[in-house]
């Protein structure tokens, strides 16, 4: 075969390759512009509606504050409800967000939530926390010198305060004047009837090796440095909160959870919306599993739907990668988990 035919020959042939190249180069180029436009697209009404919704969450709180007292629970429910919906309307728009834009909103949403129930707490006190006269009968089998109403066993000591010493005015002033405060125990067993837990604010401090039941359906729960501690709560209407928590157990349900600076915890929960966690690691999660003869009246009480259980959803505000797992929080596997509280 002549050579120069080969030549002649292939020559079509490579310009219809670099041709077909230069199309497929074109057309990929083309792709990504669309593509960066979809997003810039879907980022820039990501911001206007997420923005626009904690303006008019921002409104409603700034509205209740001269509200009637008689439409304060609704306005609450109501922005309670529009934070969630905005918790979640930011998860499923982390694909197409940039790091910095899901933390600036993940921030604006947990100020939010933060004004939401300090406001709540403020405007809508509590039925107060106080122990009625009740027949006590002496356990002397028992080393906590648990008291009793015929029912559940009720602890009372002198770090079960409502409001009425000065040394706890600072922290009554945060949690609310009628907040049930359990502070400063160690190695102690503490239970907690569900007559006086009902739509009360619980708050559980500088506890040390103590194994605490809490049955009822309490308004929120705040846990701040326990150590080694095992916490059994019923339902919680609204929120969970801990902080500084280290080599703990705790089991409950609530609408929304968060914890904050805490290492190696057992997390049991029941959680409507999705955990948040910061600034922690060695956290497990497994599904709640506590259960009292009437924790589904308590459920109810609560406002919570057993059906919808979201524990394995957690957000890490310290890890925004979608690609790969955060390592500062694992589920529990079922092999280790606790079957028997009790």
């Amino acid at each position: 075969m002549d050579p120069s035919t080969l030549i002649e020959g292939s020559l079509p042939e490579r310009i219809t390759k670099r041709d077909r190249e230069r199309k497929n180069v074109i057309e990929k180029r083309r792709e990504e512009r669309q593509q960066l436009a979809v997003e810039s697209e879907q980022s820039s009404y990501f911001k206007d509606a997420f923005y626009a919704s904690c303006k008019t969450i921002k409104d409603l709180l700034d509205d209740a504050c001269t509200a009637s007292p008689s439409v304060l629970p609704a306005i609450f429910d109501k922005a309670n409800k529009e934070i969630l919906t905005l918790k979640n309307f930011l998860s499923q728009s982390k694909m197409y967000l940039k790091v910095y834009d899901i933390r600036r909103a993940q921030e604006n949403l947990q100020l939010l939530e933060i004004e939401a129930d300090e406001l709540e707490l403020k405007l809508l006190p509590k039925k107060k926390f106080g122990f009625k006269n009740r027949r006590v009968l002496k356990k002397p089998s028992e080393k906590c010198h648990d008291v009793t109403d015929g029912l559940k066993d009720l602890k009372i000591s002198d770090s079960i305060v409502n409001n009425a010493t000065n040394q706890n005015n600072k922290l009554s002033s945060k949690y609310g004047d009628s907040a049930c405060m359990i502070m400063g125990k160690v190695d102690e067993k503490l239970v907690l009837d569900a007559e006086n837990v009902n739509k009360n604010d619980i708050l559980l401090s500088d506890l040390s090796g103590c194994f605490i039941r809490i049955y009822g359906a309490p308004s929120t729960l705040h846990m701040v440095n326990l150590q080694n501690c095992i916490v059994l709560v019923g339902p919680v209407s609204s929120s969970v909160f801990a902080d500084r928590c280290n080599a703990c157990s705790l089991a409950f349900a609530c609408q929304q959870f968060r914890l904050h600076t805490s290492t190696n915890c057992d997390v049991y929960c029941h959680v409507t919306s999705r955990a948040i966690i910061e600034d922690c690691s060695k956290i497990q999660f497994a599904p709640y599993n506590w259960s009292y003869d009437d924790i589904s009246i308590h459920f109810n009480l609560a406002g919570l739907d057993q059906k919808i259980n979201n524990w394995q959803l957690v957000d890490d505000f310290n890890w925004l990668s979608n690609e790969k797992h955060s390592p500062n929080w694992s589920v529990l596997e079922p092999e280790l988990r606790v079957r028997k509280w009790d």
